[in-house]
């Protein structure tokens, strides 16, 4: 298999793994028994093909098997989201990916309320502590070229709105994924303070690094309080328990 497939097929798992809706978590079948199961997108491709599903759960799914290089309709197959997808850049592909997984991410909100207001036990895995996650932010400084979230520049930046701290903040990182999916909250500090509080709905992977989905908090009470995970480690990432430092 080429590189280029190969990257597709990671960039299709990524977006199909951070969209936790019950559709996608039950349309990712696997097969195989090696460290790295592979998701049967063959099935996906015909799931999306079939009218039980609705009109955006099929798109969901048909896009992400396109990117991943299964295309039902082999008449055009230069025409497909998937050709389009690798003549894409970094940057436009990360747009499109966060774009997706907010989208299903929203969905299983949803999916959630119908679940609770029918009495049904809930198919999301459950947090028993609000777990937390900070990231310290350095100087302010010029970004990467082709950086994955389209940001001129990045670090901390005195007097910056809440959108611009939070986008700075949110990403890209090395980041354990488990650890960041199981948790509620990003904190993000500079300076050993506390400077943004948001969410954490989701994530996007960017070859070996993550970026984090979510809804800052301007108004949050730790915001100007003291980086409640301050140490002496050159990681900037650290994980803790939100009801440890509250």
């Amino acid at each position: 298999m080429d590189f280029a497939l190969t990257q597709a097929r990671e960039d299709a798992a990524a977006i199909l793994a951070s969209a936790p809706s019950v559709l996608a978590k039950a349309a990712a079948f696997v097969t195989g028994e090696g460290p790295e199961p592979q998701i049967d997108w063959a099935k996906i491709a015909y799931l999306a093909s079939q009218n039980v599903l609705s009109s955006g759960d099929r798109a969901f799914l048909g896009i992400c098997a396109e990117i991943a290089g299964f295309n039902p309709d082999v008449r055009q197959p230069d025409q497909t989201f998937g050709a389009r997808w690798d003549s894409l850049d970094g940057q436009h592909q990360s747009v499109i990916a966060s774009v997706l997984t907010q989208s299903s991410q929203s969905k299983q909100s949803r999916e959630r309320e119908i679940l609770e207001q029918l009495g049904v036990p809930s198919a999301y895995p459950t947090v028993p502590r609000p777990q937390l996650v900070r990231v310290r932010l350095g100087a302010d400084q010029p970004a990467v070229t082709n950086d994955a979230l389209g940001r001129e520049r990045v670090g901390f930046r005195e007097g910056a709105s809440p959108h611009e701290t939070w986008l700075r903040g949110r990403g890209v990182w090395r980041m354990q994924a488990d650890r960041v999916i199981a948790s509620q909250w990003l904190i993000v500090a500079h300076a050993g303070q506390v400077r943004m509080v948001g969410t954490i709905d989701g994530l996007t992977i960017h070859g070996d690094r993550i970026a984090i989905i979510g809804q800052p908090l301007p108004d949050h009470p730790f915001i100007g309080q003291p980086d409640p995970l301050d140490n002496n480690s050159q990681n900037p990432v650290a994980y803790g328990d939100m009801n440890d430092v509250a």
